[in-house]
C-alpha cells in the first residue's frame, strides 16, 4: 500500500510512503490496463511522485525478470569437476562468454602435454593461458556447431584433449597417455558454454561448464 500524505493538494514536500511489497505483484499478474492512471482531478498525488513511483516499478520487473532467467540458466547448467593435478594459477573463460557462443578455439601442444588454451566468443578471442612457445593450432567452429562433448587423458598435467561437435567434427590435441576422462553436458540440448582450470608453463587441470548458450552482451563485428 502507498499513502500520500501532504500539506496541500500542491505539494509533495511533506509525504510519508508505506510499502506493501503484494502492491509490485499486483502489477505484475494483472492485466497492464488495470494499473491505476494518475489523475489530479480525482487523486491528490503528485505528479513527479507518481512517475518516480511507475519508474521504480519497473525497475523491480527487469531485476525479476533478469532473477528468473538466472534462475532457468542454473538449473539447466552442469559441471563435473576438473581433470588432472593441482599446482599452478588458476583460470577460467567465463566473463568471456559476454561476447556470445563460442565459436573457434586455439591450442598449443608439445610432444607429452597440452600446454596452452584460447576460445573464440562471438567474434572475439578471449584471453590465452599458458605457455607462448611455438606454434598454435587453430579451428574454428561452423554457424550453429557447438562443442558437446570433451575426453581426455591427464597424469601430471593435461596430456590430451578431443573436442566433439553438434556437426560431428573431432578436434583433437596432445599426446594419449595417461588417465582417460569423457565429459559431456548433463541436460540435453545444452553444450559448452566455458572452461576452467589451473596452467603454467602446461595445462595442470581442466573442467567443463555446460549450459544453454548465453546471449550476446558485448558483441563485435568483424571489421
Amino acid at each position: 500500500m502507498v499513502i500520500l500524505r501532504e500539506r496541500d493538494k500542491d505539494s509533495c514536500a511533506s509525504a510519508l510512503v508505506l510499502w506493501d511489497p503484494a502492491l509490485i505483484s499486483y502489477f505484475f499478474v494483472s492485466d497492464t490496463t488495470q494499473i491505476p492512471r494518475y489523475n489530479p482531478k480525482e487523486a491528490p498525488l503528485c505528479k513527479d511522485f507518481y512517475r518516480m513511483f511507475l519508474s521504480l516499478v519497473l525497475c523491480v520487473g527487469i531485476l525479476l525478470g533478469s532473477s528468473a532467467a538466472s534462475s532457468i540458466q542454473s538449473r539447466f547448467s552442469s559441471f563435473a569437476g576438473e581433470y588432472g593435478s593441482g599446482g599452478g594459477t588458476a583460470f577460467s573463460f567465463s566473463s568471456e562468454q559476454l561476447n556470445g557462443p563460442i565459436t573457434g578455439l586455439r591450442v598449443r601442444e608439445n610432444p607429452s602435454h597440452v600446454i596452452g588454451l584460447q576460445f573464440r566468443y562471438g567474434n572475439t578471442w578471449g584471453t590465452y593461458y599458458g605457455n607462448t612457445a611455438g606454434p598454435i593450432l587453430e579451428f574454428l567452429l561452423l554457424p550453429g556447431e557447438n562443442i558437446t562433448q570433451v575426453s581426455g587423458k591427464t597424469a601430471a598435467y593435461v596430456n590430451e584433449l578431443m573436442f566433439v561437435t553438434s556437426h560431428g567434427r573431432i578436434f583433437r590435441f596432445g599426446q594419449p597417455s595417461g588417465t582417460s576422462f569423457n565429459d559431456f553436458p548433463l541436460y540435453q540440448t545444452t553444450a559448452l558454454r566455458y572452461v576452467s582450470g589451473r596452467y603454467s608453463s602446461v595445462i595442470h587441470s581442466i573442467g567443463f561448464h555446460w549450459g544453454y548458450q548465453p546471449g550476446c552482451v558485448h558483441c563485435k563485428t568483424e571489421e
